[in-house]
Parts: C-alpha cells; structure tokens; sequence
C-alpha cells in the first residue's frame, strides 16, 4: 500500500501512506498498513513525504496521523486531497501539512529531500531525490513519459540527468507496466478519440474515469462546451476532485455552464454531459447506479452514450463486465478501451519508459517497486539487462540495507493488513467470522428450560444462508426431531448438564444433523433461555 521507510541509526523519513480498497464482501470500507513497526520507532520518525495524491499514496495518513502526528509534505494538490480526508475523518485542524515544491530541498534529519516533477496521471506528481549518508537515492514515485505531455506537468529529465551524472547509489523505480511493452498512449490522444465520440452523439454522454485525472478532466470540460452541452458531475469523489482543483487554479471553474444532478432530469437528453465516477463496477458508485436505473438524478436510455475513459484494475473484470453489460441491455452505446484503445492512456511507464529512466539516471543500485512479484522480476531484469551492477527483487517487508557498496536484504518487518470498518478497526477473528458465515451461512438453536432444569417445547432452529425458503418448513421440523432425540438421550428426569453443557450439546446435534442432511456444516451456536 506504498508506505516505505528509510531509516538511519537516528532518522526515519516515511514515503507515502496509501489504502487498498477490499476485494471480498466483508462489510469492510477500506484496508490501511499495519504501522506497528514504524510505531515502535516513533522517536525516530521526522515526517511522512507524498509522491502524489492518489488514494493507495495519501489514504492511510488519518489512520497514522492519529497515532504520529508528524509532519507531512507534498505537492500542493496532494496537500489539498489530504486536507479533505482529514475533515472526512474529523481529525484536528492542527495538522502539520507544508508544500512540497520541485526544485525545493529540504531536510529530515540526516536526510535531504529534493522533489521532482514526473508526469502521472494526476496533477503535481513528483518523484523524490533523496541525499543519505551513503549516497543520493532517487524514487521515481508513479511516472509515464508521454510523448506530448499536457500542461505543465511533464517528466524533468535535466535534473535527473545531473542527478545521474553526480552518481546514485539506487534507483527505485514503478514496475506497475512491466510487461507492456509499447507505448501507454498520451492524453492529446485521448482527448481527439473523446471528441470524435461526443460531438456527433445524439443523447445524453457520460464520460467515465478516475477522477484524480484533471488533465482528462480538463480536456473533458472543452469537449462539453464545444458539444454545448450542460455539464453534471455526479459521484463524491468527481466533485471532491473539480472542487479541489479549481480552488488551485488546476481546472476552469465550471460554474457558468454546469448543471447540479437534481436538475438534470429537466433537459433534453442531447443537452446533458456527465462526468461521473465509478469506473471498476463499485456497487455504489454514479455508474453502476445510472447502470441499474437506480441513480436519483438521471436515467439512462436507448441511445446514450457512455464513455468507459479507465483501465480496468486487475481484480475488477466481472464488475466492469457487469457494467457494461446492463448499459447494453439498455441500449446504450458503450466505448471502452477494449472497442478503442485510444480513450485511455495510462499513468505508468511501460517498458520502454522504464528503460529510458534507468538509462538516463545510471544508477549503481536498483530496486523495483510498485508492483506483483512476476512484475518487479521483470523490471529488476531490464536492470540487470541494461547494465546496472545490483538489482535485488524483494517484496513487501523487506528490510534493505544500503551502503556505499553494499546492497543487500537484511531481514524482514511485520506487515500486515489493517481493516476498516465505519472508521474502526476489524479484529482478525470478526474478519474470519465475517468470511465463514459467507461461505458456510448460519444455524442457531434455541433451547428454553424452566426453573427446574426441564425442557419447555421443541428446540427452536434459525437459519441464514443455509437451506433454500421451498425446503425450510421440511429441513427445519426435522432438524428440531434430531435435536429434541439427542438431548433426550440423557436419561435423567432432568438435564443434568449445566448450561454451557447443554448448551454445547444442542449445537453439536445440530452441526450433525445438517453435515448428514445438506452435506455441508454451517457455523452453529446454541442458545439457552430460562423459563420461571
């Protein structure tokens, strides 16, 4: 989740803190690092530096700041989506957040910390030039080297260039590409292929994508006022991110020609222009809801159009499947990358772009990161491949030593995954629990006694997810017989167990009866209620 440490005997400096946003349906919102190990060097740590302001970099800085209140710096539009977050969580104003300018060193410890400008799929991205005891480091944080960069935002290859000529000792490097080897593409592109598609379109457009894009944010806003369109952002994330980029002066304030979601049903289809938010089949986010026809604000009809401008993360697949296909089943036309590889382009450097960075810094060292195992092998094999004398390939918990001439892994620290549910922390055990009942659904028997220790009535059965509604009255009356025989299996006139016993007893005959009945053994509890 890019939380990386470096550490000397007296100094630690944190890069990044990000999130991962769960895979499974655990009733859980989001997974942080587990910062036990930089907790126990807290006396150590002098500040967290921020490459960028995507979620899986910033999102776990209010889940540490409450444990270090250390200070933070970054590029200023990261420092402006961390200030969001922070009021999100209610955390004090008081936090200690400064910019963090290329070109600009400043210290931590016996550390130097020089930003530079990379370009990324987000605005004010930056690598890292990090001056240590045992050389100079460079984090490449997340960089693409588009052939025509939009705006200003744009790889500084001079500084990298001297950076490489003074001599660096490591280079660590973003390997999310690894494996594309021709070029990812670039935003002018993407923006021809979004006007060829919205300009002649009949009905209502929706364009979709991640909204920490402003530069397809930007071209997305000219393309609306050429098509003359009203424009209408709907999903939280789109208007947290237009928000905070207009108040930088990072986008056009659209406010003279935008339409709020609770308007947009009263024009005609053809004046509608949305951007929206949920491009991975988030259940909840503005697409999947326009989707189902279940959004609030807006419908979607046979002859609309809507724009998939995103990769789909691996693990994502049926979701975006999902999608796609209930916007078919409406009529809607649907572009993707997969019908044109050109509304898309990505933020990370491909192969070749990954060659270039490493020509171009010459390190001594190199580390890849930010990737699969099968992806950091293969970018730590172009190192090897181009010339570079130490390539070590470790993952998360690796702990590198780096001298002036030594490379090489030392040890491993506890990581761990750290859930989150309604802004608390999920136990491993609920987390178990949680899956188990998922996967095997849920029996409960209810035994009622009276003052003497007697059995009142039939065991009472409950379940979830365990048998289907047609089969229940049958299963369930002979679930109650096989209960009822195994507690009257105690010959005494009253049951002389106690009442974890019975307890017990009753949940173990229910277990059974269901292994023997369904095939299957559901998680089971017993319950004993006293009767006067």
């Amino acid at each position: 989740m890019n939380c990386m440490a470096f550490c000397t005997e007296r100094d630690t400096i944190i890069v990044d803190c990000g999130v991962m946003f769960p895979d499974r349906d655990l009733g859980v919102d989001v997974i942080h690092p587990d910062f036990g190990w930089l907790l126990d060097r807290r006396d150590t740590i002098r500040g967290v530096v921020l490459t960028h302001g995507h979620e899986d970099h910033i999102g776990g800085l209010p889940y540490l700041l409450r444990e270090l209140p250390v200070p933070v710096y970054g590029p200023r539009y990261a420092v402006r989506l961390v200030q969001e977050r922070l009021a999100e969580h209610e955390l004090p104003h008081t936090a200690d957040l400064r910019i963090a300018r290329p070109g600009h060193a400043f210290d931590l410890g016996n550390f130097s910390v020089e930003p530079f400008a990379v370009m990324h799929s987000i605005a004010d991205a930056t690598g890292l030039i990090i001056e240590t005891p045992v050389g100079t480091i460079v984090h490449t944080g997340d960089f693409t080297l588009y052939p025509n960069p939009p705006g200003e935002d744009r790889l500084d290859e001079d500084r990298l260039a001297r950076a490489g000529k003074d001599g660096v000792r490591l280079l660590l490097s973003d390997s999310t590409n690894a494996f594309v080897d021709e070029t990812v593409g670039d935003e002018p592109t993407v923006e021809q292929a979004l006007t060829e598609i919205v300009l002649p379109a009949r009905g209502r457009v929706v364009v979709a994508m991640f909204a920490s894009n402003i530069h397809r944010l930007r071209a997305a806003f000219r393309i609306g006022q050429r098509a003359r369109r009203k424009l209408c952002l709907l999903g939280r994330s789109v208007q947290t991110h237009v928000r905070a980029a207009t108040e930088l002066g990072l986008l056009p304030d659209p406010a003279g020609w935008m339409v709020l979601p609770e308007d947009a049903r009263r024009l005609p289809p053809a004046d509608l222009f949305i951007v929206a938010a949920g491009t991975q089949g988030e259940p909840v986010a503005a697409l999947s809801r326009l989707a189902a026809g279940t959004h609030p604000a807006v419908e979607l009809t046979e002859g609309d159009t809507v724009v998939l401008s995103s990769r789909i993360i691996p693990g994502n697949e049926q979701a975006v499947f999902t999608l796609i296909n209930n916007l078919l089943r409406k009529g809607v036309r649907v572009c993707s990358s997969m019908t044109d590889r050109r509304v898309h382009a990505s933020g990370h450097a491909s192969r070749a772009d990954q060659r270039q960075m490493l020509d171009l810094v010459a390190p001594k060292g190199f580390v890849p990161i930010h990737g699969t195992l099968m992806q950091l092998e293969r970018h730590g094999g172009l190192a090897t491949e181009v010339g570079v004398e130490d390539t070590l390939v470790v993952e998360n918990g690796a702990i590198v030593e780096v001298g002036e001439q030594t490379l090489r892994h030392v040890g491993h620290a506890v990581t761990g995954r750290i859930h989150v549910d309604a802004g608390e922390e999920v136990p491993d055990a609920v987390l178990r629990d949680r899956a188990l009942l998922a996967e095997l659904g849920m029996a409960v028997v209810v035994i009622v006694v009276d003052g003497h220790g007697k059995l009142v009535g039939d065991p009472e059965i409950v379940t979830r997810g365990v048998i289907a509604e047609e089969a229940e009255f049958e299963v369930l009356d002979g679930a109650r017989e096989y209960v009822r025989e195994a507690l009257a299996a105690f010959r005494s006139p009253r049951y002389d167990l106690d009442e974890v016993g019975l307890r017990e007893r009753a949940r173990s005959a229910l277990k059974r009866y269901f292994a023997r009945r369904a095939g299957r053994r559901p998680l089971t509890y017993g319950v004993v209620v006293h009767r006067p």
